[in-house]
């Protein structure tokens, strides 16, 4: 097995490692370290969140011309890196597979699908692969020793680990990450025994649960009630896709200021975990337009279905989550651009 070649990467999108941009984030953990690596040391800044239902943009910003980070957009013009199983069948291609040709994506990488390499799909966060990709290109040398709890709890990592060794150790050494010259072999190659890395997760675990949520804002009045284990998240829609947490001032909208308190308060212990300053300025929680799209669910996926759903609706997004069900995202009632 041949490992990742990080500079031909780099050659082919270049963009990834351009200074002074402008990016949108995953409303989540993963997104948050993105949006803190890429500030920190390219001067990036965040002006918006996707959550697959609902996306918030600094006013007068297009978000065609910004980088996508932790999501896979499935637009030929809009730049995007992201790590989910999205190919169902590599001996059928859709026609407009090129849609994804300025997406750097981990599964397509290695030609991996949902029919017959699901359980091999990638087992860790975006934030891992953009480490080794800035490491390669000589932009950061090394890591906070603090780093290894926020990079072992985003997306489950610790849960991996464990549940899907023989998937974890394969992509650890397709990413150069067993090599000891690699930014992360310290935190997956290190000397912590398993009683440490339990307490140093359960650490990490009570810091998150100190910002979990304790209520949302919804049409117009705030809602006390308590949500476990969503201390890592920004919550800017409900399951029915109804945006929250989002107070109208005319024509934009502001974050709430009780959900914007704690959301910045999780970002910044995870810039002191990492060692990446977080700076308020750089990060979007006034003066947002907000776009509201339709998240919907194929449940009898297969080759044909998968290739029509592509063809016919072109989602903006879509994550394959079993091998039966793909959710996507269809740009209704509103559009990206």
């Amino acid at each position: 097995m041949s490992e990742v070649n990080y500079l031909e990467i780099i050659d082919h999108h270049p963009w990834v490692v351009k200074e002074r941009q402008d990016c949108i984030l995953s409303p989540d953990s993963d997104g948050f370290l993105c949006g803190l690596l890429f500030a920190h040391f390219l001067n990036w800044k965040v002006v918006g969140y996707y959550d697959g239902k609902i996306m918030v943009l600094k006013e007068g910003l297009k978000a065609g011309e910004c980088v996508f980070l932790d999501m896979d957009v499935y637009r030929r013009n809009i730049k995007s890196v992201g790590q989910h199983m999205v190919l169902y069948n590599k001996r059928n291609i859709p026609l407009n597979w090129k849609n994804f040709s300025n997406c750097v994506q981990l599964n397509n990488l290695r030609n991996f699908d949902a029919k017959q390499d699901f359980q091999r799909k990638y087992p860790f966060a975006t934030v891992h692969f953009l480490l080794g990709l800035l490491h390669a290109k000589g932009i950061i040398a090394t890591l906070s020793e603090l780093a290894i709890w926020p990079l072992l709890f985003t997306d489950g990592v610790c849960n991996n680990l464990f549940g899907y060794p023989e998937n974890c150790l394969d992509w650890l050494t397709y990413l150069g990450m067993s090599e000891p010259t690699n930014i992360l072999y310290p935190v997956f190659y290190g000397h912590h025994n398993m009683t440490s890395i339990m307490q140093g997760i359960s650490d990490f675990f009570s810091i998150r649960d100190r910002y979990n949520a304790q209520g949302q804002f919804i049409n117009g009045s705030y809602v006390p009630r308590g949500y476990k284990r969503s201390g890592h998240e920004l919550r800017i829609s409900n399951t029915r896709g109804e945006p929250i947490n989002l107070v109208s001032h005319g024509s934009v909208f502001h974050i709430h200021e009780t959900e914007k308190v704690r959301v910045e308060g999780f970002i910044k212990e995870l810039g002191k975990y990492a060692g990446w300053a977080y700076k308020q300025e750089d990060w979007p929680w006034v003066d947002l337009k907000l776009c509201r799209f339709s998240k919907r669910s194929l449940e009898r996926l297969n080759t044909a279905t998968y290739n029509e759903l592509l063809r016919k609706r072109v989602p903006l997004s879509f994550v394959i989550r079993s091998g039966a069900i793909c959710e996507f995202t269809l740009e209704e009632p509103d559009t990206i651009t």
